[in-house]
């Protein structure tokens, strides 16, 4: 096994995890190496299908098919009062 060195500022949320999770901190960094490397070696950085998403969402914006942010905040203040009704 080798043996890497883990900075300073990350000992107290490692020492803290393993804790919470009731694990070695030598695990919490092994699972923690793992997804990494998962993320970086294995995993394609797209999917076909959130590619094909936001193919369909850039054409909706090129045909001006958006929401503003007021719009937003204006259906969830509703939904809000409505739901505070029942």
């Amino acid at each position: 096994m080798s043996q890497i060195a883990v900075p300073e500022q990350f000992t107290a949320e490692l020492q803290q995890l393993a804790l919470d999770d009731n694990k070695p901190v030598e695990e919490i960094v092994a699972e923690a190496l793992h997804s990494y490397l998962a993320y970086r070696l294995y995993e394609p950085e797209l999917t076909p299908s959130q590619i094909e998403r936001m193919k369909r969402s850039v054409a909706q914006l090129d045909r001006g098919e958006v929401v503003s942010g007021e719009e937003i905040e204006a259906f969830f203040e509703n939904w809000e009062k409505a739901d505070a009704s029942r």
